[in-house]
């Protein structure tokens, strides 16, 4: 077993400084996430000014997509090996050159290799934030930071079309579709220079080493996996070639994980340490997170594939609806990380899922009879009842899984804890994506089949989100309170 650990450092922050640390990289995090949907909403924009054609729309979101989901594993070792503030560092201005790449790009192409690179920087930057919180809390003091970690995704899936539509609307400075992606920029650079600042070092005592074999496996397995979600998410039906590729991928992970099992054995420094497995709340809570996020961010994508496809309400007017999600989100995350947890603990998990499962009842209920002049204050209970049980849910969640991880292995548990929601997100988008498009025939959606093709895929979701339910069971029943 790896002995790497952070070191303690003279310059940890305190008070204000330390919560401006959060700040930071909790931005910097967000950002990131945010760029995996904002991009959604400007397809149209960008197909008409660089002629780009479907097959290249389709690579503007999964170079992204796959490229951080690739990278993440090994993102999260590289902070072990050169400390987490050098690597976030790098990572938030690789990202954010990566934006302005985007920003500047003539055609498809070069857009499309840009968003690989934000995807990539990324996922070199986003495993060094839970590393940080680690560095900057004792466990008992996690539990907000944690809060706001968990809820970033949800976050940033429900924010990306309210901004993206305002930047579109807006039209800021004339760039039209290109704002979505300069609008990094600046935020970007005073993240850089105030995290340069403020970030404590965090570095390890001992040097592991760079597992080249195991990045290789897990990279060509979570590719033979996530290459076929992404591609085949919107076409009603898969090809032969993506279910082989499914089954390959499975294949190369089982044997990532005897790899990495075997490294360990020797103490050779693996690229992910498979004993945090046995840990039941690292288990536990792994697959709680795989069961939230699979259905999560399969109602995003379904969504707004009824509000614009089929209902055909403006950009603007789903931004507006969608607002409902975040506010509920950040609210109830709140309150379930700063009060209830500390008072009835995994119930406040167990509490939220059951939330959420009665607002996407809700709107399971209203799409059963939507017509193209159902207006969208129709949705916006459920959509706030959904966000409002996501954020009791997921808030707390990060802190429970990873309450008992060593700090030796921290990166590891990050990179575990950022691949899954990767993967759920990915597999959730092309599952819950095949179900709408396969109770619809033909290629137009229509109000009267879109409506209850996206009810069944919330029925789905929900008996997800009681499989989740029974699994919260292997979660801890409080967080820890003392300092380790």
């Amino acid at each position: 077993m790896s002995t790497t650990r952070p070191a303690p450092t003279a310059s940890r922050p305190t008070g204000r400084r330390r919560t401006l640390t959060l700040v930071i990289v909790l931005l910097a995090a967000f950002m990131d996430l945010l760029d995996a949907t904002i991009a959604n909403i400007a397809l149209p924009a960008i197909r008409a000014d660089l002629g780009a054609s479907p097959a290249h729309l389709e690579w503007v979101l999964a170079g992204y997509t796959l490229a951080f989901a690739l990278g993440v594993i090994t993102g999260a070792r590289l902070g072990d090996l050169y400390g987490y503030k050098r690597v976030f560092l790098i990572g938030m201005a690789g990202f954010t050159a990566a934006s302005a790449l985007c920003g500047a790009a003539p055609t498809p192409e070069l857009l499309i290799t840009a968003r690989a690179l934000q995807g990539l920087f990324g996922a070199a930057m986003i495993p060094q934030v839970l590393s940080q919180i680690q560095l900057l809390y004792a466990p008992h003091e996690r539990g907000g930071a944690m809060a706001a970690f968990s809820s970033l995704s949800s976050l940033a899936a429900a924010l990306g079309p309210i901004l993206g539509a305002l930047l579109l609307e807006g039209d800021w400075l004339g760039l039209g579709w290109r704002s979505v992606f300069w609008i990094n920029v600046p935020v970007g650079v005073l993240a850089v220079i105030a995290a340069a600042r403020v970030l404590p070092e965090g570095r390890a005592t001992t040097r592991p080493r760079l597992d080249l074999p195991g990045v290789a496996l897990s990279g060509t397995g979570l590719l033979l996996i996530l290459y076929p979600l992404t591609v085949a998410s919107d076409r009603g039906h898969w090809p032969t070639w993506a279910y082989a590729a499914l089954a390959l991928g499975t294949a190369v992970l089982i044997l990532f994980h005897r790899y990495q099992q075997h490294l360990s054995r020797q103490n050779r420094s693996p690229l992910v340490e498979v004993s945090l497995f046995r840990i039941r709340s690292v288990g536990g809570g792994l697959l709680v997170e795989f069961l939230i996020f699979l259905p999560m961010m399969g109602f995003f994508f379904t969504l707004l594939q009824l509000l614009q496809s089929a209902l055909h309400m403006s950009p603007l007017t789903v931004g507006v609806l969608m607002l409902a999600w975040p506010v509920a989100n950040a609210a109830f995350a709140t309150l379930g990380a700063t009060v209830l947890l500390p008072r009835i603990g995994r119930a406040t998990v167990q509490t939220g899922l059951a939330v959420m499962a009665a607002g996407l009842a809700v709107l399971a209920v209203i799409s059963q009879s939507v017509t193209p002049t159902t207006h969208w204050l129709a949705f916006s209970p459920g959509v706030f009842v959904a966000g409002a049980g996501a954020g009791l849910a997921v808030a707390p969640l990060a802190q429970l899984t990873l309450q008992d991880v060593p700090t030796r292995h921290a990166g590891s548990g990050s990179g575990l804890f950022n691949t899954v929601i990767q993967v759920a997100a990915s597999l959730g988008v092309a599952l819950f994506g095949t179900l709408y498009f396969s109770g619809q025939p033909g290629t137009h959606q229509a109000a009267h089949d879109a409506g209850p093709a996206f009810a069944t895929t919330m029925w789905i979701s929900i008996a997800l989100l009681a499989a989740a339910f029974a699994s919260s069971y292997l979660l801890p029943r409080a967080p820890k309170t003392q300092v380790l």
